[in-house]
């Protein structure tokens, strides 16, 4: 319970992302107001807030469980490892970065939409990597744990490989970008620490550079 206390802004956010999907659930034009379109983002509403605002609602109650299950896992123990105001930094610089990479990405399809906290969830993840890059982890259908770097290696290295490809509704642009806002957030505020474990960092953007070069030649052939 003390955990709580410890990380008022992690429990703050994901009260108030809860009660903003429910609602939106129930209010069509709020959630259409909220969430991230390529179209009203770029076309003549420039209406950017979206870039922001859409991690405050979701598709359904499972993708909301989902990144807040997650994001309470890890920001109970790391916001007060970072303080809050890092802390709060990182997971806005995580949606935004997230939300900006899908923009480029899909800049040429007006009606792309997406809704979630999904970046800004990676970015946390990212940054616990960077920091704790042994620390035990597995992906929820896989409960087969792995350090830290390996496990975002791996991430980093599906992600890259099929954004883009439209294989599902998962929005992997915006895992990418928030997890490079989380490398780059923790290397700007901990560069000692960060290159201390620069091996976790360096891993993880070869994953990423290896998905880019795979993906290159199986466009070729």
């Amino acid at each position: 319970m003390s955990e709580l206390f410890l990380s008022p802004l992690t429990v703050t956010i994901v009260i108030a992302t809860v009660a903003v999907t429910i609602v939106s659930f129930r209010n069509g034009a709020l959630y259409r107001r909220l969430l991230f379109s390529v179209d009203d983002v770029l076309g003549s509403r420039t209406e950017w807030w979206r870039i922001a605002t859409c991690a405050l609602v979701h598709t359904d109650y499972m993708h909301l469980a989902l990144n807040m299950f997650s994001l309470f896992m890890f920001g109970r123990w790391f916001e007060h490892i970072i303080g809050s105001w890092r802390f709060g930094l990182l997971y806005l610089l995580g949606v935004v970065v997230g939300s900006f990479a899908s923009l480029v990405v899909h800049r040429n399809a007006p009606s792309y939409r997406a809704v979630g906290a999904s970046g800004a969830v990676c970015a946390v993840i990212a940054a616990s990597t960077v920091l704790l890059p042994d620390l035990p982890m597995m992906f929820l259908f896989v409960p087969i744990p792995m350090p830290a770097w390996i496990m975002g290696s791996l991430f980093v290295f599906y992600s890259a490989y099929v954004s883009g490809k439209g294989y599902d509704n998962i929005g992997h642009e915006a895992h990418l970008g928030g997890t490079v806002a989380g490398i780059g957030t923790m290397i700007a505020f901990y560069p000692s620490l960060a290159l201390e474990n620069a091996f976790a960092i360096a891993a993880m953007m070869a994953a990423g550079g290896l998905a880019w070069l795979l993906r290159r030649r199986s466009l070729r052939s």
